[in-house]
């Protein structure tokens, strides 16, 4: 599990955590004993005349929810409410249900099946996130959308049906699902699942690739966005070739591709968003097109093969840690264009929770760079680029003014014009020497400003 998933997730524990203590709290101070309703399995909160369920006993086997307790019908299922239940396999939810909340089965881990009533119109955030063992879900004809990371980490999932009514997949709604490998769009027109690739109707977005995709992956055309997580734990894919159209590659969209050696991105391409490439541990270099603004945090973080990566002139952000792990990139160029340069961006592996620093790694900066104020700020090796080519291009201009001159002097002589007067030849070797002058004073003056 990635930094940022690993955040997520003790978020989410720490969410529910939080909740379930100021319903806690919350229910010392009721007046009726009828407010809040505990049977020795759920816990239950009376809100406007019906039952949410707020809390599970996580040792309790389950096989059912009730739909009344206590004379009201139980409606909802509270944020976290069955966080790390272990001993529910197969859950039928009762159609008296109306909402499902957010991080509601996070960590049910033997959770098989799941039915979701036609009452329900939307699966919230995380609320199936973590559920190892789910391999059969149910979808209503009423659902209208399924919520970011929803099912993220459904690791046993291996296909999905999509009800007529889905309008809206959220963001890594099935990241980091490594079973999933088709989806049955019979009945819903909203979305196409065409070569194992699961997109809008129109395949301009995609939304999720299946993971038994393996080999070459060619993007179509047509395609302007890969959505956050769409390929994530494809593990077979080897190489993948993005055309021109596409103008945003998603967070954690090939996140895991651990078998992925290649990725031949075009122009037109305007940003990578956080995670793209993390824990890509085959790719070994990686171009970067000239029309990328933006590098986003942990892009390619732990890219242990890495070895070699080309940031174009006209990146203007690298996010935090979009380097970090990459242990074999000894070397980065990072050009002026560059504004900001997040922590631990460049030479740094991470040892358990500490950030270290990589032994032999170097930066080729521009001076008064964001890049150089990183390197020394972190006190890692850098020379600044701009030096060499400036000396270089002195040396250039000396060379070329010499022959410039010595052809001058060559073509005066075969062409007999002993006409040319000294005092001519004297003002025009005088002009080339000033000029050379102040190229190299100009070249010492910005080495020390640089120093």
């Amino acid at each position: 599990m990635n930094i940022r998933k690993f955040l997520v997730t003790t978020v989410t524990a720490v969410m529910s955590f939080s909740f379930l203590t100021v319903v806690s709290a919350y229910a010392d101070s009721l007046e009726s004993p009828e407010d809040e309703l505990t049977d020795g399995v759920f816990t239950y909160e009376l809100v406007n005349d019906s039952y949410t369920i707020t809390a599970c006993d996580t040792n309790s086997i389950v096989e059912s929810i009730p739909s009344m307790r206590n004379g009201y019908a139980i409606t909802a299922i509270g944020d976290g409410a069955f966080i790390g239940c272990k001993g529910i396999s197969e859950l039928e939810i009762p159609d008296t249900v109306r909402s499902i909340g957010m991080n509601a089965f996070v960590g049910c881990t033997s959770l098989k099946k799941v039915v979701i009533p036609d009452t329900v119109t939307e699966i919230s955030a995380c609320a199936f996130m973590r559920c190892t063992s789910l391999t059969d879900v149910e979808l209503p004809d009423t659902l209208t959308a399924i919520g970011n990371y929803a099912f993220a980490q459904c690791t046993s999932l291996e296909s999905l049906k999509l009800p007529q009514s889905l309008t809206t997949i959220n963001p890594e709604a099935f990241t980091d699902c490594y079973s999933l490998s088709s989806f049955d769009v019979s009945e819903c027109p909203t979305f196409v699942f065409d070569d194992g690739i699961l997109y809008n109707k129109a395949k301009s977005e995609i939304y999720r690739g299946s993971v038994g995709l393996e080999g070459d992956l060619y993007i179509d055309n047509s395609v302007a966005v890969i959505k956050p997580g769409a390929f994530s734990a494809c593990q077979k894919l080897e190489n993948i070739f993005i055309p021109s159209s596409v103008s945003t590659i998603g967070a954690d969209a090939f996140s895991n591709c651990s078998s992925l050696k290649k990725v031949d991105m075009e122009q037109g391409l305007s940003i990578l968003e956080a995670g793209a490439f993390m824990y890509c541990s085959s790719l070994e270099t990686i171009s970067i097109p000239t029309t990328v603004t933006e590098i986003g945090e942990e892009a390619f973080a732990y890219c242990s093969t890495l070895s070699k990566a080309i940031i174009p002139e006209g990146v203007t952000s690298i996010g935090a840690s979009a380097f970090l792990g990459c242990e074999n990139l000894t070397k980065i160029n990072v050009p002026k264009s560059v504004t900001s340069v997040g922590d631990n961006a460049f030479g740094y592996v991470l040892d358990g929770q500490e950030f270290t620093k990589q032994d032999n790694f170097s930066m080729s900066v521009y001076s008064g760079s964001s890049a150089l104020k990183y390197a020394k700020d972190n006190k890692i090796d850098y020379n600044v680029a701009d030096r060499s080519i400036k000396k270089t291009a002195f040396i250039i201009i000396a060379v070329g003014l010499i022959l410039a001159v010595a052809v001058f002097a060559v073509v005066l002589m075969s062409r007999g014009k002993k006409g040319a007067s000294a005092g001519a030849k004297k003002a025009k070797k005088i002009e080339e020497e000033k000029k050379a002058e102040e190229n190299y004073k100009k070249i010492v003056s910005d080495d020390k400003d640089d120093k």
